[in-house]
């Protein structure tokens, strides 16, 4: 009996032999289905099924923190003075990394405007203003490039018509007639579902210092007829926010409350009006609060925060205090449907 040639035993063995040592080494038997999966794959997807899950995860995480940030959002704040508070009042508005900021006049009390403008240079490019009674024009109107004391602008959705207390503004005067054109304008434009209008001496108020009665009488009427949504005050060195009211003919010292919830307003048929005179002059103090009065706060500075939230119609305010803490003071929402 011949055996086979010993080189063609070696040729046909050694693909039977590789084929088991392969097979022992890369293929594993999965008892659970009976079937065989290769390591190799395997192995290779899972590290692409881990990279997707990483990326998943990443634009989950992106969408939580772009959850609840407002669309665009600014502060304001007036009666800021040269002090240490006003340097406070300056890394607070930093710390909420408004796009804008009103300043709603008396700036230096000492008649140096250099004072004022170093102090609010990290946001200077931000600022817009009013004058207030401790301002004078000259210094202000060339520096911040305005031709008048009254203007208005948009950002957003929003409209901003700023106005001035310490120039001609009866009902013959060129401001009135800008004001009633501009707001009859925005009032009727679809892009615009918020106005806003700033000014310096408050109309409102349950402090010492007497309200603005003559710009009350005038201008709050307006604010009605246009649906002026918030008004921004300042001359009174303490934080107050009224219900939405509208003018009262009859008796102007008691506006008509349209809503006395305390803080969250659906539709309101009046105007919301901040006073926020608390940039870092001398606080003043508050008496008991009027009727009209939602909340006031005395002996403390800081700044109203205003956000207009993602769908654009709800618009949230909050008075936040100077310091490490920020603590927030006051919150109100205003809700469109």
């Amino acid at each position: 009996m011949k055996f086979p040639n010993y080189n063609l035993v070696s040729i046909l063995i050694t693909p039977i032999l590789f084929f088991m040592l392969f097979y022992n080494t890369n293929f594993v038997e999965d008892h659970s289905n009976n079937n065989y999966s290769l390591n190799v794959l395997q192995n290779s997807y899972s590290i692409e099924e881990d990279d997707e899950d990483d990326d998943n995860d990443k634009d989950k995480d992106a969408s939580n923190n772009n959850k609840g940030k407002p669309i665009f959002n600014f502060v304001a704040v007036g009666d800021w003075d040269c002090t240490g508070e006003t340097e406070d009042t300056v890394d607070n508005i930093i710390d909420q990394d408004p796009e804008l900021v009103l300043a709603l006049g008396d700036f230096s009390y000492s008649g140096d405007a250099d004072c004022w403008f170093d102090l609010i240079e990290p946001i200077v490019d931000k600022t817009k203003i009013v004058l207030g009674n401790h301002e004078d024009e000259d210094d202000y109107l060339g520096f911040f490039g305005l031709k008048e004391q009254y203007y208005s602008f948009n950002e957003k959705n929003i409209h901003f018509l700023a106005l001035s207390t310490e120039t001609d503004f009866d009902e013959d005067s060129k401001q009135y007639q800008f004001a009633k054109q501009d707001l009859e304008r925005y009032s009727k434009d679809p892009f615009i579902d918020w106005i806003i209008v700033y000014y310096h001496r408050h109309i409102y108020g349950s402090g010492s210092l007497e309200e603005d009665t003559d710009f009350k009488e005038i201008y709050h009427p307006l604010f009605d007829k246009y649906k002026v949504d918030l008004a921004l005050q300042g001359h009174l060195h303490v934080y107050e926010r009224t219900y939405p009211i509208t003018f009262n003919s009859d008796d102007d010292d008691e506006p008509i409350v349209q809503d006395p919830s305390p803080n969250i307003y659906k539709n309101p048929k009046g105007t919301i009006f901040l006073t926020i005179g608390t940039g870092g002059a001398h606080d003043m103090p508050l008496s008991s609060l009027k009727d009209f009065s939602a909340e006031g706060i005395a002996g403390e500075f800081g700044i109203a925060n205003i956000e207009i939230e993602n769908d654009q119609t709800p618009l949230s305010g909050e008075f936040i205090k100077n310091g490490k803490k920020q603590k927030i003071l006051d919150e109100f929402k205003i809700i469109k449907e």
